[in-house]
């Protein structure tokens, strides 16, 4: 209920740890976390494990050689040392956190927690290496342990993958849902009086007479085979109805038949579970239920009489709180409950690997757009699914991919948009399913013939890219800005394929005699000697430009546009096409048009004749009004031959490739 979120992780530094050479990432709230199988994402989260988990052993957190980055030769011989450090911000909210860790603390503004897990040599007084130890400390002082109390405060809890979650929601002491009843900490009378009932209610079973058979012929046949053995009175139960086994014998049914877990299928399963985790980790300053004796307690010490304005009298006298509350009243509730009420509790970040799994797409993307948009846990997702990522916000992207000999951590939270730039680029990924995250390279085109066109094209040139992991991405626009600034804060090789729309400019006098200028597009260079420009390489300059990657008003030619990554063609991909296209190329466009064209034999006349007299503007306005780009440039992709492919093109694609063969030698 409260407004405030969760304590999370801001930034982790890793040195020399498994993956790891040299990692230091920003992060944020929450965190989707990406990248190939083997690159690290489960190291990355054992790394805070190492900090974080209160479960861990002493063993746990004492490494091994085994653990240093594989390019380290003989680390433990030689006196190499792992750290990993975390920030830690959105504490000082709560008083009591603030208290815990004022060691911790490396900066007011805004406010931040240092804390430390160091993999270093115990030295004798020669300075030999005698053994490994590991240390654990707050802030910068190595003298300020950090201990299980403090993980009582912050901590962090994995769901495995490959997770049993049947086995996680039986009925015991560690199941989330006895963590979550055991919160609410119900009265101990309440349970001796249904315990009693329960009793009262069993004894009826226990005098039926094939009841009372079993139990003597049971007594009978332990005392004939154990001898001297003189205890051999035995006792038949219903079930044990212990008042403390009254609770965590609860266990979950679901619809209207009411079927156990263990009928579930594994997909509602993980629902089920990671619902009661996220129930169970929210942040327990205001309580929702308060017992009479505490409520009058508590009033005592409310001048300003919040609690009866929020809370109502149940029928078994307890104090529930309304459910229909303004931010401003949520916030004086909170501020009250964190003064006032002296109750301990743990802030815990959830970190979920793969939660996709056993999950219907439809389902990933209804319940982790909840999670990750509207829940206050802080929570880190390790993930391979499309379906997460698209409804991820954009600042949540965390990407882990191989540079050179070692893991790399890439983070998209210092990612700068306009909320324009950054709502088109959301509604992009959330529409095409978040596939630009997972290409080992990404090509950049401004329409829809481009999708279709340049996959048939890489397959000409034997470059198929599905072969090095190359996934075109149709931005439906030229507005590239913002996606080589996304990629670019990955770390993702790119290239993009626009249009040049070559054009000249056409001088006049106006109405008035005044002298003007203007641009005539959609005609082939007629070489008249007017001024003529390319509307695509001044698009791509000022992108460049804004983005800091060329100087302001530097000029590049064609070659140094290319080397940025940027192939752009003459006129459009289609005129393009066209007039590259050799006979057999031209009579396979004569062919599909015939094929998907709605009119008769003039209309097909009219588009041959357009092709035949080069006038290839009007050949492409006839596909667009007669079948459309997209669907010509689908059946296209078919029959696509070489000599129907630009040199931009295909330069494009061979550059990419490179591109993804470089990061990957």
């Amino acid at each position: 209920m409260a407004q405030h979120k969760n304590p999370y992780i801001s930034r982790v530094q890793i040195k020399n740890f498994r993956n790891f050479l040299d990692v230091d990432v920003a992060l944020d709230h929450k965190q989707v976390i990406i990248g190939e199988n083997n690159v690290g994402k489960t190291n990355f989260l054992r790394a805070i494990q190492l900090i974080l988990d209160k479960d861990y052993s002493d063993s746990d957190r004492q490494l091994t050689t085994e653990d240093f980055h594989d390019s380290i030769d003989k680390p433990m011989e030689n006196g190499e040392e792992i750290e990993i450090n975390l920030e830690i911000k959105g504490y000082e909210h709560n008083s009591k956190l603030k208290a815990q860790f004022v060691d911790a603390v490396i900066s007011d503004a805004p406010p931040t927690l240092r804390l430390t897990y160091k993999f270093i040599p115990n030295k004798d007084e020669f300075e030999k290496i005698i053994n490994y130890k590991y240390i654990i400390f707050k802030g910068n002082n190595e003298e300020y342990k950090f201990r299980n109390e403090d993980r009582s405060y912050i901590n962090i809890y994995v769901i495995r993958a490959l997770r049993d979650v049947e086995r996680e929601l039986k009925s015991n002491r560690n199941s989330p849902l006895y963590k979550l009843v055991k919160q609410y900490e119900i009265s101990s009378d309440h349970l001796e009086e249904i315990s009693d009932a329960l009793k009262e209610a069993a004894e009826g079973i226990l005098e039926l007479d094939e009841i009372v058979h079993i139990k003597d012929t049971l007594s009978n046949r332990f005392a004939s085979l154990s001898g001297l053995q003189t205890d051999h009175q035995i006792t038949l139960r219903t079930f044990d109805i212990d008042t403390e086994r009254l609770l965590y014998t609860l266990q979950v049914y679901m619809g209207l038949k009411e079927r156990p877990v263990s009928e579930l299928s594994l997909g509602l399963a993980n629902i089920l579970y990671i619902s009661l985790m996220l129930i169970l980790l929210k942040d327990k300053t205001i309580l929702p239920i308060i017992k009479p004796e505490q409520f009058d307690s508590l009033v005592a010490e409310d001048e300003k009489g919040i609690l009866s304005q929020l809370y109502e009298a149940s029928e078994k006298g307890n104090y529930i709180l309304k459910k229909e509350i303004e931010d401003e009243d949520i916030e004086a509730l909170y501020n009250f409950m964190d003064e006032h009420n002296y109750r301990h509790q743990a802030f815990t970040i959830l970190a979920v690997e793969e939660p996709e799994a056993h999950l219907h797409p439809t389902l990933q993307r209804l319940i982790y757009r909840e999670v990750l948009h509207n829940s206050n846990t802080s929570v880190i997702f390790t993930s391979h699914s499309t379906y997460i990522t698209s409804v991820t916000p954009l600042n949540y992207v965390v990407h882990i991919r191989k540079v050179d000999n070692s893991s790399k951590v890439f983070s998209t939270v210092n990612l700068s948009l306009q909320d324009k730039e950054k709502r088109d680029i959301e509604r992009y990924i959330d529409a095409k399913r978040g596939e630009i995250y997972f290409g080992k390279g990404i090509i950049l085109a401004e329409g829809i013939t481009e999708e279709y066109f340049i996959p048939a094209a890489a397959d000409l040139i034997e470059k198929p890219l599905d072969n090095y992991g190359i996934v075109v991405c149709n931005v439906d626009s030229t507005n590239f800005k913002p996606y080589i600034q996304l990629l670019n804060t990955l770390n993702i090789p790119w290239v993009l394929f626009t249009d040049g729309d070559y054009y000249e400019i056409e001088e006049y006098f106006d109405k008035e005699g005044k002298p003007k200028t203007k641009r005539i597009y959609h005609i082939i260079d007629e070489t008249t000697g007017r001024a003529w420009g390319y509307k695509g390489n001044e698009n791509i300059l000022n992108i460049l430009s804004t983005l800091g990657i060329i100087a302001e008003d530097e000029k590049l030619d064609e070659e140094e546009i290319r080397d940025n990554g940027c192939f752009i063609g003459q006129y459009t991909l289609e005129v393009d096409m066209m007039n590259n296209a050799d006979e057999d190329g031209i009579e396979i466009l004569k062919n599909i048009y015939n094929e998907l064209k709605s009119g008769g034999d003039e209309m097909q006349e009219n588009f041959e004749d357009a092709l035949d007299t080069e006038y290839y503007w009007s050949a492409l306005r006839k596909i667009e009004g007669n079948i459309s780009k997209g669907r010509f440039a689908q059946r296209l992709a078919d029959e696509l031959i070489l000599q129907l492919v630009p040199d931009y093109i295909s330069e494009g694609i061979e550059a990419i490739v490179q591109k993804v063969k470089d990061s990957y030698e």
